[in-house]
């Protein structure tokens, strides 16, 4: 996969700056390196390739001047083949209770095996439990010297504020067109890919600011034998507008099994569901617009109350939030179908 095989491993292959500098001061001084961090933004923007940066960066076995990793060296090489015992990750989401924390905390104790400094990456971190916070935080506020946490969230307005003020904080926004569009050129020169400019263009946009989407996209251009704009479009669902409304009618006119064979229907074909909702959300926010007249009618969809586009939008946004964590892609839009046409 792309995405992992072109993810950084470097500093210097950061794409931000700011972040890249920010990192750079942080760990310019291992006397003051800060024992916790927190990696905060949106999915696809690169926290956990970080994280990993950070792991090399702490335990490298011929650092450059200005703290970056060799990537050479048998730690370095290690790290980024997930085989080096002083870096443990663990995922929140499957991993939240009291007794994977407890497990963590017993591990703390013991002295690095391979390199410096133990690193515990910790993704999904709002996802853990009260109680497994409660043990979280007794290991924060006093950790050994070898020992740097790194937790990484997508929303950290859920995380209490005595984990938060024990970490660094390190923000993470959606990547510029220019930020993606360098990520992707790394992997059209790694792959020796012959992509148009438009198409590159086409891609950065739909990736809306993700370097994995914008990854996975390409791959999925790169598999086809037409790499044509209007090929690669259909292939992103970039015309998904127009099905987007067909669907849209079909939901609004409570024709639910039409509106799930649809859904079904879709994903056969390999659609992006994400975008799918991005697009409806869009549409139904237009239809508040002109609702309220301030915004003229552009579209033939049946016209829907405040209330109904009230309703008709938290479904929507609630299927959107439940699709980052849904092991079946398509459930969450099929469980609003659903309340959609039996609650009024």
């Amino acid at each position: 996969m792309y995405y992992l095989k072109y993810r950084p491993q470097t500093l210097a292959e950061i794409a931000n700056v700011a972040r890249r500098e920010v990192l750079r001061s942080l760990l310019s001084d291992p006397s003051k390196l800060p024992h916790a961090f927190l990696l905060v933004g949106p999915k696809g923007t690169g926290k956990t390739s970080t994280a990993r940066i950070i792991a090399k960066v702490l335990n490298c076995l011929d650092p450059a001047k200005n703290r970056e990793p060799c990537g050479r060296c048998a730690n370095c090489q290690a790290i980024a083949k997930n085989r080096f015992f002083d870096v443990f990750e663990l995922d929140a989401a499957s991993n939240r209770g009291i007794d994977d924390i407890r497990a963590l905390r017993d591990q703390v104790s013991f002295a690095p095996s391979m390199g410096k400094y133990k690193v515990y990456i910790i993704d999904e971190v709002h996802m853990l439990t009260k109680e497994a916070f409660n043990a979280l935080l007794k290991t924060l506020e006093e950790p050994p010297s070898y020992v740097v946490f790194i937790l990484a969230t997508t929303e950290v307005h859920k995380l209490p504020d005595t984990v938060v003020s024990r970490c660094v904080n390190l923000n993470f926004q959606k990547g510029t067109m220019e930020e993606i569009r360098e990520s992707l050129n790394r992997i059209v020169k790694g792959e020796k890919l012959q992509v148009a400019e438009p198409v590159l263009e086409l891609i950065c946009k739909e990736a809306g600011g993700s370097f994995r989407d914008a990854a996975k996209f390409l791959e999925m251009a790169a598999t086809s034998t037409d790499l044509s704009e209007q090929a690669v479009e259909t292939l992103l669902n970039r015309n998904a507008a127009h099905h987007s409304q067909e669907f849209l009618e079909l939901l609004i006119a409570k024709k639910t099994a039409a509106a799930l064979a649809w859904v079904e229907k879709f994903e056969k074909a390999g659609g992006d569901f994400s975008s799918l909702l991005i697009d409806l959300l869009e549409q139904v926010r237009v239809e508040l617009l002109t609702a309220r007249g301030l915004k003229e009618a552009d579209n033939s969809l049946p016209k829907l109350g405040l209330k109904e586009l009230s309703r008709l939008l938290k479904i929507l946004l609630e299927a959107y939030r439940l699709g980052k964590f849904s092991p079946v892609e398509s459930l969450p839009l099929m469980i609003g179908i659903i309340d959609y046409s039996l609650n009024e």
